[in-house]
């Protein structure tokens, strides 16, 4: 199983309504998402189980909560078994829970924003490069260019997304270009392929 724990960054910036704010997208995200989200479990954490697909999911998370709130989030993926589960994921146990929840722990200290763990040491040495790449381009993209990767992420072409959001096409292609998106691309495919 792929488990997902991450926080809002400066959480304690949060008025109620953005807090507000941010649970319905996160709501939202749930109705659409092939796994189960518990959000706010502990102040602003919140946690996704999926079978696969866990770091588009990460990413989608990502870029949607920054659009339309401005809040960055760390998320933090672990990979393995689940021994319990229950109705809540607060409640549920096993190595994908226990990976994923001292990622985020350590993240907080090496000031990154997203990372990915297996119980394996050499996988792990592999993925926090690439974890260091999305890190990097998450942090230099532009807010236009994020848009239209949240857009790419859930399958649009190129003509979709200029019409979803009101400019033209050889603009869409601009900011892929400009933006690292096929390096997005490849981690994305090489974990959903290996992990």
């Amino acid at each position: 199983m792929q488990v997902l724990t991450g926080d809002i960054i400066d959480s304690t910036k949060l008025s109620n309504a953005e807090r507000k704010a941010i649970a319905a997208i996160l709501e939202s995200l749930a109705q659409s998402s092939k796994g189960q989200y518990d959000f706010f479990i502990r102040g602003d954490s919140f946690q996704v189980m999926l079978e696969t697909d866990g770091l588009t999911e990460a990413l989608k998370i990502k870029y949607l909560l920054k659009l339309k709130t401005g809040f960055s989030v760390r998320i933090s993926i672990g990979i393995g078994e689940v021994n319990i589960l229950e109705e809540r994921l607060s409640n549920s146990d096993g190595p994908a829970f226990w990976l994923s929840g001292q990622g985020l722990d350590a993240m907080k200290e090496e000031k990154t924003i997203i990372s990915i763990h297996t119980s394996d040491d050499t996988k792990n040495a592999e993925w926090k490069l690439h974890a260091a790449t999305l890190d990097y381009l998450e942090k230099t993209n532009t807010l236009n260019q994020m848009e239209v990767h949240y857009w790419l992420l859930l399958d649009y072409t190129q003509q979709e997304i200029a019409e979803e959001i009101g400019i033209r096409q050889s603009s869409v292609n601009r900011r892929i270009k400009n933006s690292g998106w096929n390096l997005i691309e490849n981690i994305v495919s090489h974990f959903n392929h290996t992990l």
